[in-house]
């Protein structure tokens, strides 16, 4: 009996952790769906992206429930609900799983090539409006980079050599004056010129990638994290039905 009490209590400690966690994934896939970093407008086909913020959302809605549900069956000693429970559970799980074997799949592919391809395509040039050219611009003056590898990229036929015939690059990539590098620029000149200290020749995938693997690391740690405090819960659930009476 004082087993199966002290399995009780472990039960409803580990559904509160998944309460918790639910709660944690449901913020951070609100968090990625709102894109604090605009990762989103850089990339001009982005529905997968956007599909994996609100499946993290609907996860952790579904799990911070499914916590509840826990918790409620052990205290009540209630078999249905720990059977519901861990049926439940498993589907959230194998869910999660799969959704992180496709992720880890899609993710091998995200190669500089990608996001040149389609810079090459979609980028029209400092004064444009939509969205992709704007983001592409506030990125750039802001990481003080250029382009995805470097200045060429703007080059060799793409959409902005097109629009802007006489311009090697845009003036996005050229150094700014005050501290944080987005003041007025030092010299278009200069920079049209590549003189060194006028032009930034860093391309921008190696300056954003630090900031992006924040990005997806954070709820990649909480994912995982989560996952192991359902198999314990699983576990748990698992042992009180076959135990209560």
């Amino acid at each position: 009996m004082a087993v199966l009490s002290c399995m009780k209590y472990l039960m409803f400690i580990f559904n509160v952790l998944v309460f918790a966690g639910g709660m944690c994934l449901a913020g951070l896939g609100l968090w990625v769906a709102v894109d604090p970093a605009g990762f989103q407008d850089i990339v001009a086909a982005k529905p997968a992206l956007s599909a994996a913020a609100y499946l993290l959302l609907a996860v952790g809605i579904a799990l911070s429930l499914l916590g509840f549900l826990g918790c409620c069956g052990a205290l009540r000693r209630s078999r249905p609900l720990l059977l519901l429970f861990f049926i439940l559970v498993s589907l959230v799980f194998v869910t999660q799983l799969v959704g992180a074997l496709l992720f880890l799949l899609h993710w091998r592919k995200m190669q500089p090539e990608v996001f040149l391809a389609e810079l090459r395509s979609n980028y029209h040039g400092d004064e444009a409006a939509e969205v992709f050219s704007t983001a592409w611009n506030t990125l750039m003056v802001t990481f003080s980079c250029c382009g995805v590898l470097g200045p060429e990229d703007f080059g060799n036929g793409s959409l902005f050599q097109q629009l802007q015939p006489g311009l090697p690059w845009p003036r996005a990539c050229c150094a700014r004056e005050g501290p944080l590098g987005a003041g007025r620029l030092r010299g278009w000149q200069q920079c049209r010129e590549r003189s060194p200290g006028y032009i930034h020749e860093q391309g921008c995938f190696s300056t954003f990638g630090r900031t992006l693997q924040g990005y997806i690391s954070v709820p990649g740690t909480c994912s995982l994290a989560v996952l192991g405090i359902e198999i314990f819960a699983m576990f748990f659930a698992f042992c009180l039905y076959y135990n209560f009476d």
